[in-house]
């Protein structure tokens, strides 16, 4: 049986544009990459996981956090 050629099928380009725009970090997101930073240098040696955890609490409390007293 002979062998039958493949034709290039050419692909379709996508209209959609390579990069999405970025999403606005939350208030939450904006806190934490600001204060674990701080954070961690006052508190050197700490693990990240603990520090993590500090910062939280921190949030729980702080007067940013809508959430606050609920």
């Amino acid at each position: 049986m002979p062998k039958v050629k493949a034709t290039a099928v050419p692909t379709k380009k996508s209209s959609a544009p390579t990069e999405a725009p970025k999403k606005k970090m939350s208030i939450y997101n904006t806190f934490m990459k600001e204060e674990l930073p701080k954070y961690k240098a006052k508190h050197a040696g700490v693990e990240h996981k603990e520090a993590f955890k500090q910062v939280a609490i921190m949030w729980k409390n702080s007067p940013l956090n809508p959430k606050r007293g609920q």
